[in-house]
């Protein structure tokens, strides 16, 4: 009895720890790596001073990278104005292009015109910015590191995202995300 029990465990225990391996694979990126589905695929760009490519998600979602000095912080440029502020701006600079600025009344929250939340968190042992939209398949889902180390062109950033991912795209990235690791 003990021995037929043991076996059942210990089978059980194989096939669980085999089943999770076979919907994830470890992707190497050089200077990263990560754990991603295993339907995910690399495509590697030309990038003279960084380390920068796409993978393509099996709903053919692209996720960006760039490992560099030039990493694009995942900032929303979006601009928000008070109409007081405008209003002087204009009075200063009456021909200011304001066509892209989101202009609120002062009883207005700015945060319902941003599209995504950030959180910051230590992954891998760096600070780590995450952005996820607030609303899923609008706005970006990513992560942004300012400075992993310093190089012989500067201060080493790293990013990985998306823009507008469809709901199952987006899971995925967030969990790929919390098992970054860099090379030292």
């Amino acid at each position: 009895m003990k021995k037929t029990f043991l076996f059942i465990f210990t089978s059980f225990i194989v096939l669980s720890c085999s089943d999770h391996s076979q919907k994830t694979k470890s992707m190497d990126f050089r200077s990263f790596k990560l754990q991603a589905p295993k339907d995910w695929s690399k495509l590697k760009m030309d990038a003279y001073d960084s380390n920068a490519g796409i993978i393509i998600t099996k709903n053919n979602d692209s996720i960006f990278y760039d490992y560099g000095p030039y990493s694009y912080s995942l900032e929303e440029n979006v601009t928000i104005i008070n109409r007081k502020d405008l209003n002087e701006l204009l009075a200063v600079n009456p021909k200011a292009d304001t066509t892209q600025f989101i202009v609120i009344d002062k009883n207005t929250n700015r945060e319902d015109f941003v599209k995504s939340k950030i959180i910051y968190k230590k992954i891998d042992g760096y600070k780590a910015k995450i952005v996820e939209p607030k609303k899923v398949g609008k706005g970006m889902t990513g992560v942004y590191i300012d400075s992993l180390k310093t190089g012989s062109i500067g201060k080493i950033r790293f990013n990985l995202y998306g823009k507008n991912l469809k709901k199952e795209s987006q899971v995925e990235l967030l969990k790929a995300i919390q098992t970054l690791q860099f090379r030292k």
